[in-house]
């Protein structure tokens, strides 16, 4: 995101189809003075099908680490859509697993 703008996306290309069946998002909450708090208000972790960008997960105000187990897909491309409040978020991590089930 722009500074000023108050929502935007993240894109991960893994560069081949991966399965997994969770996703994280990592903020740096507390690491300084000026974010002791989330920045996000609202978040979504999408996947493209080939066709349609699919909703895996999504949520409200995420802790500093945020994990979503989720039904295991498969996808070359994933993406988190950002509403912030009135400060650009900070993103230190997106992560996608294949965890066993």
């Amino acid at each position: 995101m722009e500074q000023g703008q108050n929502s935007g996306w993240l894109e991960v290309d893994l560069q081949k189809q991966e399965s997994f069946n969770v996703v994280s998002l990592v903020e740096p909450i507390g690491k300084a003075d000026s974010y002791s708090e989330s920045r996000i208000k609202s978040y979504r972790f999408e996947c493209w099908n080939g066709v349609n960008w699919t909703t895996l997960a999504k949520g409200e105000k995420p802790t500093p680490t945020t994990i979503h187990r989720i039904s295991r897909v498969s996808s070359q491309r994933v993406r988190l859509l950002l509403e912030s409040s009135n400060e650009m978020p900070h993103i230190v991590e997106i992560g996608l697993y294949n965890e066993p089930d």
